[in-house]
């Protein structure tokens, strides 16, 4: 709804840029931001549909408050976003204002040359747009004179609130701000916009820990706009009998065929399946004489491979399409985009979410989701849960929990030992030395990470002198150790995620992008990547450097990393998914058969009644639960000596007898529930953050633990399920 409500309190040349681009007036968000933002300094959540101008309810009253400040304004306005990509989408849209109010504003992040920096360090007012790297790189080489560049700072506008919350980013960043405002002796106004929130209060905790409840929240629904889905499932053959082709291969068919007329983004599961696709759709634009109109694009790429994916999608001259991961799912401008297909099913509902509010922008558009499911082709062998059809199933309870407007709350309760190595580190370079009472105060007791104890701290502080990154002098006064200089000193240390140690991927002096290899990899080996075909001329393990030539054949990438967490409220919907007998309209005819056979079969197993199914030496132990609990479940078993593993619908229990599952479990819940240490060994964790090599085993576990298992529920419904 557009309202004329406030408008006239905007500064007079964001009013006159406004209607020279053809607004009438102000949007529900942008009416009820207005005085909050522009009259207080109060904290403010703003959450809205995609497209529904948060950026703006934020920004015309923060850039005409800096207007009424002073002429030429002398304020400072800090936008925190989680790409580079954002950045500079959102540097454009602003600069349409601010260049008639005298308001500077500066990109800065890694692809950002010294010299704009250079001109906001000799008069640091405006509007900086910064990533938690940037800002993190800021701090730490410019700690002495953070009071001095940041006099000014009026608000700091966190932009895709939900991309950090529950997450390693996003504990730096409350860290970074709570730093900041340290430094600054003062509260700064914040500010975060975000498209998708489960939970408003979790949200506005995760902007002001310990205060959320005093902040403003503004959630308006945006504009009911019209979708078109469809899903359709599609059969992987049985290889044995069936000589069918592959199933992504009759996809990339049907893609190739009904893609052509508009602009897509195709997300399939991993960079792997990317870049199938971009090379299977680029081979048949080929062979059909017609122009490549199917790019890739995933972080993987090279910044130039990403842009020219970005570009063909605004240029407008010809229907095309993004085979993308992730990397799409931000609000970056890429023009007009009809419709959405999804290939798998979503692992949530926030996702979904995000991708289908790329489609259908424009006023009068219908937004066009199309979800592929592949099924597999049952054989007389198959097991019970094959004829469940998981996949498929899935997809109907995202679907539907999409449609009804819920979506996850952000994960909460992580420890993050691991960032707060980091922390402990960049403190150190932006103090020139600290205490580790000073240390514990800054970060622990008053910042965000609340949950770590003193003796912990302790313990981990030790272990980072152990290695060498950190030492105390004659004074008690923590210092980067040897090893801690070197490191503190190299670019990679400003990201709290992993360091990519990958091989650059080099055709005719272009960068391609990372992946990584195998150090068995040499010249004449095949790839495919940023959507052709490779053959390897030249490769140098030592500077991990790959010079490419164009090849007929090429080996998909394999790169590794974990899916997102299913939330309970999933695995419940997709249980009354199997337990009715609805087959929703949009499902194609394959897919309704297939789901009635699964909605039957819920039935022929006593689902509705039981927990467990037994199929030969298998237990099958449906719960219903989310992967937090059901890992966690699986651990336990595992400690008792069962195989156990969770397979998503269920968990699976192999070699056992249903007694011994109920015995084991009885034997469970008759003890106290165990810390992650003494039920889980290190080598067994694959799920490694950046700074886990330094802690102790002990820390380690509990950090993991924190982050993927509910122990504590786990244990609880083990008694429930051996009551039964």
């Amino acid at each position: 709804m557009v309202t004329t409500d406030g408008f006239t309190r905007l500064a007079q040349p964001l009013q006159r840029a406004l209607w020279e681009r053809g607004w009438t007036g102000l949007r529900d968000s942008q009416v009820v931001a207005l005085p909050l933002i522009l009259d207080t300094h109060d904290d403010v959540v703003i959450s809205a549909a995609t497209a529904a101008g948060k950026t703006e309810a934020a920004f015309l009253p923060l850039l005409t408050r800096l207007w009424q400040d002073k002429e030429p304004s002398s304020g400072l306005v800090l936008y925190v976003a989680p790409v580079k990509a954002l950045i500079n989408d959102q540097v454009e849209r602003l600069q349409l204002f601010c260049e008639r109010m005298d308001i500077p504003v500066y990109p800065w992040h890694g692809d950002v040359g010294q010299s704009s920096r250079k001109r906001f360090f000799a008069d640091p007012r405006g509007v900086v747009m910064i990533t938690p790297e940037s800002l993190e790189s800021l701090l730490f080489r410019r700690g002495a004179d953070l009071r001095h560049i940041f006099a000014k700072l009026q608000a700091v506008v966190v932009d895709e609130l939900h991309a950090f919350i529950g997450n390693v980013r996003g504990r730096q960043l409350q860290s970074l701000l709570h730093r900041l405002e340290a430094q600054l002796g003062q509260r700064v106004q914040r500010i975060g916009l975000s498209a998708t929130l489960g939970d408003m209060g979790m949200a506005a905790e995760f902007l002001r820990p310990g205060h959320g409840g005093e902040i403003h929240i503004i959630a308006t629904p945006g504009e009911k706009r019209n979708i078109q889905l469809a899903v359709k499932a599609i059969l992987q053959p049985n290889t044995a009998t069936q000589t069918s082709q592959d199933a992504h291969w009759t996809i990339a068919d049907e893609l190739f065929e009904r893609l052509r007329g508009a602009n897509y983004l195709v997300f399939p599961a991993g960079v792997g399946l990317v870049e199938f696709y971009a090379d299977a759709l680029r081979k048949r634009c080929e062979r059909a004489g017609l122009p490549v109109t199917y790019f890739p694009h995933h972080g993987r790429l090279a910044k130039s491979e990403r842009e020219e994916t970005e570009a063909e999608l605004k240029r407008g001259s010809l229907p095309v399409s993004a085979i993308c991961t992730t990397t799409l799912e931000m609000g970056i401008d890429i023009g007009a985009i009809k419709g959405v297909v999804q290939i798998g099913a979503p692992q949530t509902v926030a996702s979904l979410c995000q991708r289908i509010g790329r489609a259908g922008r424009r006023e009068g558009d219908v937004a066009v989701l199309w979800q592929y499911c592949i099924a597999d082709t049952l054989s007389p062998g198959a097991d019970c849960v094959d004829s469940l059809y998981a996949n498929l199933v899935q997809a109907v309870a995202v679907i539907q929990l999409f449609l009804a407007k819920w979506y996850e709350p952000p994960l909460a309760g992580a420890l993050h030992y691991s960032t707060l190595i980091q922390q402990v580190l960049s403190l150190v370079g932006e103090r020139h030395g600290t205490t580790a009472a000073q240390a514990y105060q800054m970060l622990c007791q008053t910042g965000p990470f609340k949950g770590i104890s003193e003796a912990n701290f302790i313990a981990l502080l030790r272990a980072m002198a152990a290695k060498d990154l950190v030492m105390q002098d004659a004074n008690k006064v923590l210092l980067h150790g040897t090893r801690g200089e070197k490191m503190v000193n190299h670019y990679t240390f400003y990201a709290a995620f992993p360091d990519s140690q990958e091989y650059r991927l080099r055709h005719g002096g272009k960068e391609l992008g990372t992946l990584p290899l195998h150090g068995t990899c040499a010249p004449g080996d095949v790839i495919t990547f940023a959507g052709r075909r490779w053959r390897i001329e030249a490769i140098n393990h030592e500077k991990r450097l790959v010079e490419l030539a164009a090849s007929s054949m090429g080996k998909l990438p394999r790169t590794f990393g974990g899916g997102s967490l299913v939330h309970r409220r999933v695995r419940e919907e997709m249980r009354a998914v199997l337990a009715g007998n609805d087959i929703p309209v949009w499902l194609d005819a394959m897919a309704q058969s297939l789901l009635g056979d699964a909605q039957r079969q819920y039935k022929a197993l006593r689902l509705e009644n039981t927990r467990f199914v037994v199929e030969g030496h298998t237990v099958y132990l449906f719960l219903w639960e989310g992967d937090q609990v059901q890992e966690a479940l699986e651990v336990l078993l595992k400690s008792y000596g069962l195989d156990a593993k969770n397979i998503g619908i269920c968990i699976e229990i192999s070699h056992t007898t249903r007694e011994l599952v109920e015995r084991r479990l009885s034997e469970i819940s008759a003890q106290p529930c165990p810390a992650a240490d003494a039920i889980i060994q290190r080598r067994d964790v694959r799920d490694s953050e950046k700074w886990d090599w330094v802690l102790p085993d002990n820390l380690f576990l509990a950090s993991y633990a924190s982050r993927a298992l509910a122990l504590e529920t786990a244990h609880s419904l083990c008694q429930s399920l051996s009551c039964r």
